[in-house]
């Protein structure tokens, strides 16, 4: 149990079970509605206790048909969130248990997404009915515990559906310092516990880890992401005296080490991540066109081994081999892989569509993959108002032009035929493509993107702008390369020292290595001295009309102060030599503020048009309307940087601990989003984190082993590196914290905080000791009662509450 925040964090899990779901008839032409539906469906309701205390057993199946484990880590949310590609059913039992010193009625929370079922000591105490997507459910339990030992069991149900959110957590509001938690079957689990306390014990100094004394089994360290094999440490780990930690020296450069444990057939393992080894990789002494040729060569290796490995895209390697007239003994193999993700009609199916439909353009293919192909296309759904089930995503930025794309290629290439879901022929469904495709253009050149910045999804949004130009007519063709060129632009902008740094519309967890995301790998291409990346969207560049606009390369080095609106959203950017600092703002505070209209809540707008589409999708996302105190998504709101590898930031997670694989994450978006204003080289951000969230902390990324050197006074934290200075003050203490990541944490423990960040440079100040003085001398306060943040230079922000939390969900 977690005293601080009451969480339960021991449990036995049976499962996940992920089985078929029956899709059920579309009977909705609004796609959220359609998976509110099969929530509706996918539970068993009045279920009845499905396994009693004395049944349940470490290594014995339950009624899932899966072994009883011990679930470790658990930071007090139970999260086997995944993303499904398809639509199933998720089902996991689990129990804990709790010990009472004396009988006790115990206040109680239940949260989820799923739909779960609570028994204590086999009477039913709390139930929720039906899944939802966001935001997660609170539900309040009384939890009558008599003296002595408490079983509870947790049955959990959920619809499988691309980002699946199969999470709960039970959260004691009282009574804790007169109950203690457990797991059932003690004797056995007992050396589980033991080695739980043991991984969670172990910390990380200067290139060596600080191994707890006493193992309780055989332990191993393994370098990478898996626990394989490896270096048996028990001995090392036995000190002199049982209070010593020992240091153990552990590969330099290693990005990642694995600690686990080893009980029976059972492992237990604690991931680290080594960021310090993470660093950017270039290439020396190479033009544009051999960076070129290089990347594709390097495409074109992927999979072409003699034995078929299945990969995601699989086809686009093939694309590659074909465009540099290679051929590899497994390519027809990787294609009809690509056809079967069609034909599943798997999220993101779309992707590989725009890849085939642009191999046949380019190629031909052998007979029989060529007829496969053909039934594939004409059988697809192309669209959600169209007849069939799945879990595609249609309604993204991304994924509407892909769309747009594959249904004008694919009706252009079959004109005569009958597509089977919509029920045109091949000139109608490229007729109605071509209204769509020329909307999305319209409405992006006015409004600019949706998905601003975002270094992975743009990639995507590139190479459907790839296939418009190059397979579509004037004016369509030029309009698609002009708006690559800006958005390559945007990304030379926010380019920094080499990587790209920015605020982006929709993000993933490589936010905290900015030089590994897949749109640095265009950057590298435009400037072969910034840091190395790769992207399988880059094949959609061979054989291309679009040509690269070297000249935004000038943009990367330059210094900049600028601010701009993009979608609904207002970007501000500061990049000087030293530092950088940027940002979006929440709420916007520009002026005159020009919004675009939702119209998704109008009566009889038409929902096939991309106005409809757009709406729809910032219901879904909230891609642009930033509003402090609404649900966050995927949106990355405030980055400053040192170099290229060196950011600091701070948001409000979505969940409790790092790798948990929800949207938003650890890192990446906010559960609730901030008040954010940005002014020349300082910025604020405030966070009101409602009751109604579990997740009652902020944090602040702060990697101090990619700093040269740093401090802490007080309120404060000061780093430095390469002449670049930033000083971040918190309205709460900040609290180091540990856990995937090792010295890049600091917590804010209150659901009410404040920040106030500084940036300066060598030449600004003369030193560092300056800057820092010179920070302490701003004095920043917060008002928790007027919810405002002031400091003596003039700077102030304001929490304006928005009434709307759902972001229209």
């Amino acid at each position: 149990m977690d005293k601080q925040s009451g969480f339960l964090t021991h449990y036995l899990v049976s499962g996940p079970r992920i089985s078929h779901f029956d899709g059920h008839a579309n009977r909705s032409q609004n796609g959220i509605q359609y998976e509110q539906y099969l929530r509706s469906l996918v539970a068993d309701r009045n279920q009845e206790l499905p396994v009693r205390a004395e049944d349940i057993a470490l290594g014995k199946a339950s009624k899932l048909g899966e072994p009883w484990e011990f679930l470790y880590p658990c930071s007090g949310l139970v999260n086997f969130s995944h993303f499904a590609l398809t639509l199933g059913k998720v089902e996991l039992l689990a129990s804990t248990v709790l010990h009472a010193d004396e009988e006790v009625d115990a206040a109680a929370l239940l949260w989820t997404y799923a739909a779960v079922d609570v028994w204590l000591n086999g009477e039913k105490t709390a139930s929720v009915q039906d899944p939802v997507y966001k935001p997660i459910g609170k539900t309040a339990m009384t939890l009558r515990l008599r003296k002595g030992e408490n079983n509870l069991v947790v049955s959990m149900q959920n619809l499988a559906v691309r980002d699946t959110r199969s999470i709960f957590g039970i959260q004691l509001l009282d009574g804790l310092d007169k109950l203690t938690a457990g797991v059932p079957d003690t004797e056995a689990a007992a050396p589980f516990l033991s080695l739980d306390r043991w991984l969670s014990g172990i910390g990380y100094r200067e290139g060596q880890l600080l191994l707890p004394p006493d193992p309780p089994c055989r332990v191993f360290l393994a370098y990478g992401d898996e626990a394989e094999g490896g270096q048996e440490i028990t001995d090392i780990s036995i000190p002199g005296s049982i209070e010593e930690s020992v240091p153990f020296q552990i590969h330099d450069g290693a990005p990642f080490a694995v600690v686990y444990g080893v009980i029976g057939d059972n492992k237990l393992s604690r991931k680290i991540e080594l960021l310090h080894n993470q660093r950017p990789v270039y290439r020396e002494g190479v033009d544009r066109e051999t960076v070129k040729n290089e990347l594709f060569r390097e495409l074109a290796q992927i999979g072409a081994g003699e034995v078929f490995q299945p990969l995601r895209f699989g086809l686009f390697y093939v694309l590659a081999r074909w465009n540099l007239g290679l051929r590899a003994p497994c390519d027809e193999q990787h294609i009809s892989r690509a056809l079967g993700q069609i034909e599943q009609r798997e999220d993101c199916s779309d992707f590989f569509l725009a890849g085939l439909l642009r191999l046949m353009a380019q190629h031909e293919l052998p007979e029989a993959l060529e007829q496969r192909a053909e039934r594939a296309i004409l059988s697809y759904r192309y669209w959600m108002t169209e007849e069939g089930s799945d879990a595609m995503c249609f309604w993204s930025e991304n994924h509407a032009l892909m769309f747009y794309i594959c249904t004008y290629m694919a009706g252009k290439k079959y004109r005569d035929r009958h597509f089977d879901r919509s029920g045109r022929s091949g000139l109608e469904v490229e007729e109605v493509a071509l209204g769509k495709i020329r909307e999305w253009l319209e409405d992006v050149e006015q409004w600019g993107f949706e998905e601003f910045l975002s270094a992975d999804y743009m990639c995507v949004t590139m190479g459907a702008l790839l296939n418009v130009a190059d397979y579509m007519d004037e004016p369509e063709s030029s309009r698609a390369m002009a708006l690559i060129d800006s958005m390559l632009a945007a990304f030379a902008r926010h380019t920094f020292r080499g990587s790209i740094i920015a605020p982006q519309a929709r993000i993933y967890r490589s936010v905290i290595l900015p030089f590994t995301q897949a749109a640095q790998s265009l950057m590298h291409l435009l400037e072969p001295k910034t840091p190395a990346g790769n992207s399988e969207w880059l094949v959609f560049l061979m054989n291309s009309r679009y040509h690269l606009p070297y000249s935004v390369s000038e943009l990367m080095d330059a210094p900049l102060e600028t601010a701009y609106r993009t979608g609904n959203a207002w970007v501000k950017l500061n990049k000087q030599s030293r530092y950088m600092l940027t940002s979006v703002q929440s709420p916007r505070w520009d002026e005159p503020q020009v919004f675009w209209d939702n119209i998704s809540f109008d009566e009889g707008v038409d929902v096939e048009s991309n106005d409809y589409v757009k709406s729809f999708n910032e219901r879904f996302h909230g891609t642009t309307r930033f509003e402090p105190g609404v649900y966050g998504y995927q949106q990355h709101m405030w980055y400053a940087a040192l170099d290229n590898d060196t950011v600091i930031f701070s948001n409000h997670p979505g969940e409790l601990a790092d790798e948990g694989g929800m949207r938003p994450g650890y890192w990446y978006g906010n559960g609730i989003m901030p008040a954010i204003r940005q002014a020349g080289s300082v910025l604020g951000a405030i966070y009101e984190i409602a009751d109604d969230h579990p997740v009652a902390f902020t944090h602040l990324f702060f990697p101090e082993d990619k700093l040269d050197g740093f401090e802490r006074d007080g309120h404060w934290l000061f780093g430095h590196k390469d002449g670049g200075y930033i000083g971040i003050w918190c309205s709460e203490g900040l609290t180091p914290h540990d856990d995937l990541l090792f010295h890049c944490e600091y917590r804010a423990y209150n659901r009410l905080s404040a920040y106030y960040c500084k940036l300066g440079s060598r030449e600004e100040y003369g030193n560092f000791n300056a800057f820092r003085e010179a920070c302490l001398s701003l004095a920043p306060q917060f008002n928790p009662r007027t919810l405002m943040l002031e400091a003596s230079d003039g700077y102030s922000l304001t929490f304006i509450r928005h009434t709307n939390k759902t972001q229209y969900v």
